[in-house]
């Protein structure tokens, strides 16, 4: 089936020293924190899903600002008791999913993150398009 729902759970972000010589900007990839299975009403009956907990980061270097940020994505799939399975047993999930829906967690905080540099007065932490003159 897929995704569920996305939500932030935890937002932190720190402007740092200032710092006049080059930034270097680096995001982590989303790491997945742990995957447990809840119990959801969806349409008056309780339905179990997998509740996906993440976090992303991003660093300005030398200054130490930073962004954090953390939630949780709630996701079903025929197969998610399997997919519980390896992970209490491994910490891993079958790459196809895996795939899905770490790139649907790093779209999303990658937007937010853009949003929350702008509001520190950081540099973007993705490379906006630009025009110039021909």
């Amino acid at each position: 089936m897929g995704i569920l729902s996305f939500r932030l759970t935890n937002l932190e972000g720190s402007a740092g020293e200032v710092s006049t010589g080059e930034l270097k900007i680096s995001s982590s990839l989303p790491k997945i924190k742990n995957i447990a299975e809840k119990e959801l009403g969806i349409a008056g009956n309780m339905t179990k899903v997998l509740a996906i907990e993440f976090e992303y980061k991003t660093k300005y270097e030398p200054t130490k600002a930073k962004i954090n940020l953390s939630g949780e994505l709630l996701y079903t799939d025929k197969s998610q008791k399997e997919i519980l399975k390896k992970w209490e047993k491994e910490k891993k999930f079958d790459e196809k999913i895996s795939l899905y829906v770490i790139n649907y967690i790093f779209r999303k905080c990658l937007v937010q993150s853009v949003k929350i540099a702008d509001d520190l007065q950081l540099p973007s932490p993705l490379k906006m398009p630009e025009l110039v003159k021909k």
